[in-house]
């Protein structure tokens, strides 16, 4: 229901865009992820990957500003040497997650083959799956050993499938068809609501993302 619910969010945007009569520009994109949890404790930082499509709506005129919603499955995690067990905690996480945009394209020479786009939003985001595992036999969340990979769901852990934040930045460079993006994100609430502290860490739970992508404009 809740998948639903944000593959629903999604259409109603598209469905908007095709009553309206907006001149559409369809995309996909792929890339890196570099997430880590926003916290005094080090965090060695997880790099994942994600993919995506969306589309690119004209809100004015001379089509320099856009709204661009889009549809992607993106990876997270976070990693952390534990020092008194001389091992290590890592979580993966996998979301499908909308993002809302609203982007300045600043067009670049006399035939505007060259545009930056630079531009801020909001998210949302429903976790699929997500593990936790430790290089040695470490218990952590209330003596629960770790060196299997657990669901971050289990009861004792207490991960929160929801998620949603600010896109603080995106910002790239667009020539021709061929688009190269920086996205900056920050969530507004902790992966872990129901716990304030780990048996090691003592970690807000929040977290911010970078995402490195290569796409394509139809």
């Amino acid at each position: 229901m809740k998948i639903r619910f944000i593959f629903m969010l999604f259409a109603c945007t598209l469905l908007a865009n095709h009553v309206a009569g907006q001149n559409v520009q369809p995309f996909v994109k792929g890339g890196l992820t570099i997430s880590f949890f926003d916290s005094n404790n080090k965090d060695n930082g997880y790099v994942g990957v994600n993919i995506g499509a969306g589309i690119q709506m004209p809100v004015n005129k001379s089509h320099s500003w856009v709204f661009s919603p889009a549809l992607a499955c993106v990876s997270k995690g976070h990693s952390f040497d534990v020092y008194q067990a001389n091992g290590n905690v890592s979580f993966s996480f996998l979301y499908l997650e909308t993002q809302l945009d609203l982007i300045y394209r600043w067009q670049l020479g006399t035939k505007k083959s060259w545009c930056i786009p630079v531009g801020t939003g909001l998210y949302g985001a429903y976790c699929l799956n997500g593990k936790v595992s430790a290089t040695n036999d470490i218990a952590w969340f209330d003596g629960i050993h770790v060196r299997e990979p657990i669901s971050v769901f289990d009861h004792s852990i207490g991960a929160n499938r929801w998620d949603a934040g600010w896109r603080m930045l995106t910002m790239g460079v667009e020539y021709h068809h061929f688009m190269f993006r920086c996205d900056i994100e920050k969530s507004f609430f902790s992966q872990f609501p129901h716990r304030k502290q780990y048996h090691f860490y003592h970690l807000k739970g929040t977290h911010t993302t970078i995402m490195l992508n290569v796409g394509y404009v139809f």
